[in-house]
């Protein structure tokens, strides 16, 4: 098995020639076709990709979409009260109200249990 091989394994494409570390990803901001992937400890990514692709490539598991301009990676969700998620940096996003449901299905058994 070669480097390269290695490499994409422990991460994944991203856009172009870029890959990146799941964990490494604080969340993804969309706007029509060009997404920003904010890094908790990198400088901010521009892709010319959209977000629902990214939003694919990243993977169902570990990432939520929140609204049509926001998929957020679950690890650094520090709150949530029913119309907004507090990231672990102190950014407030809020949730779509078609995405309510969704999001309270997955997020509400994680906080009501604080």
């Amino acid at each position: 098995m070669n480097l390269q091989s290695l490499a994409q394994q422990s991460s994944v494409h991203i856009g172009a020639h870029t890959y990146a570390h799941v964990k490494e990803i604080l969340y993804c901001a969309g706007d029509r076709n060009y997404s920003q992937v904010h890094f908790l400890r990198k400088p901010t990514l521009m892709l010319s990709i959209t977000l629902r692709i990214l939003h694919e490539r990243l993977g169902e598991q570990g990432f939520l979409r929140v609204s049509r301009s926001a998929v957020v990676n679950l690890d650094y969700i520090t709150d949530y009260d029913g119309r907004e998620v507090i990231l672990r940096n102190g950014l407030v996003l809020p949730v779509a109200r078609r995405r309510r449901k969704q999001v309270e299905l997955i997020l509400k058994p994680i906080f009501h249990s604080r």
